[in-house]
C-alpha cells in the first residue's frame, strides 16, 4: 500500500509540474501560427554540465524551437547536426529563447542545453517545439 501511495503521490507531483511548464511565460510563444509537438521536455540543468534532445525534423516543415529557463537569462541552446556540425547557437544571438528556421530535408539533431551564467548553480528548464500551421 505504501509502494503505490508513493507512486500515486510521486505521478501527481510529475504531473503538477508538466502542467506548470505549460503555462510557461514561454509557452505564449507558440502562437496561433505554431502549433506544438505535444512534449515538454524537462530537465534541471547545473553549472557545469550539459542535456541533450535528441529529435527529428521533418522536411516541408517550418520549425520553432522554444526555451524556458526557470532562473537564468543564459541558457545556452545548440542545434546539432548528426556529424557535430553546430547549426544554431542563441549566444551568437544574445541568449534568445526562441529560432525559427524551415527544413527542406527530414534530419536527426541533437539540441544542447547549457547555463552559461556564472551566478547560477542550477537551472529547471522547458524546451518546447512547434511547428508552423
Amino acid at each position: 500500500m505504501k509502494k503505490k501511495l508513493s507512486f500515486c503521490v510521486a505521478l501527481f507531483c510529475m504531473l503538477l509540474t508538466l502542467g506548470a511548464a505549460a503555462q510557461t511565460p514561454c509557452a505564449s510563444l507558440l502562437t496561433d501560427d505554431y502549433i506544438s509537438d505535444g512534449q515538454y521536455y524537462t530537465a534541471t540543468i547545473h553549472a557545469g554540465e550539459s542535456k541533450n534532445c535528441e529529435i527529428t525534423f521533418i522536411e516541408g516543415n517550418e520549425y520553432r524551437i522554444i526555451v524556458c529557463p526557470h532562473s537564468t537569462e543564459k541558457i545556452r541552446m545548440q542545434l546539432i547536426d548528426q556529424q557535430n556540425n553546430i547549426l544554431f547557437d542563441n549566444k551568437n544571438y544574445s541568449y534568445t529563447n526562441y529560432w525559427n528556421f524551415a527544413i527542406t530535408n527530414t534530419f536527426s539533431c541533437t539540441i544542447k542545453l547549457t547555463i552559461d551564467d556564472k551566478n547560477v548553480q542550477s537551472d529547471d528548464v522547458v524546451l518546447l517545439v512547434g511547428f508552423k500551421k
